[in-house]
């Protein structure tokens, strides 16, 4: 082969790799997010605040809203999160409605959105089922993909 061919072929390989690896990052990107969503479920449903807690960012600029209620802070996130789930003594199920939504919104940035079904037992006893809406922003910190912002909805 003569090195104007070796040339061309070099060249011809570097450039349909090139767009190969880049659409993978994000499939790559989402996949780790996914994974982590679907932990969360399992410690949803398990009520283990702390394992649920762990995708979330450890710091005090964690800004998380539940309807119209706005906590800043891991702990204090954390703290309510440990009363909801009664100590982790609820019996709330959380189911996903369908397929959560993710979206790079740069290298190191996603914002995902989920609906699930959610049944527990109320204060006055009775069991009851709503729908909650999630919206997300997960930043890639040096320990891994962690939610920074996180807004939750009740819908009825």
């Amino acid at each position: 082969m003569n090195v104007a061919a070796v040339r061309f072929t070099l060249t011809l390989t570097a450039l349909c790799a090139g767009p190969v690896a880049a659409e993978d990052q994000p499939k790559a990107k989402t996949h780790q997010v996914e994974r982590l969503m679907d932990e969360m479920l399992v410690a949803a449903n398990a009520h283990d605040t702390d394992r649920f807690m762990a995708v979330y960012s450890n710091t005090p600029s964690l800004v998380v809203t539940f309807d119209d209620m706005t906590m800043r802070g891991w702990k204090k996130v954390r703290d309510q999160q440990l009363e909801w789930w009664n100590g982790g003594n609820s019996d709330a199920v959380y189911r996903m409605r369908s397929a959560p939504q993710i979206t790079p919104i740069s290298t190191d940035v996603v914002a995902t959105l989920q609906w699930m079904d959610v049944t527990s037992t109320g204060p006055d006893g009775e069991k009851g089922a709503v729908q909650v809406v999630s919206t997300s922003i997960w930043h890639k910190l040096p320990e891994g993909w962690r939610i920074v912002v996180a807004h939750e909805s009740l819908i009825r």
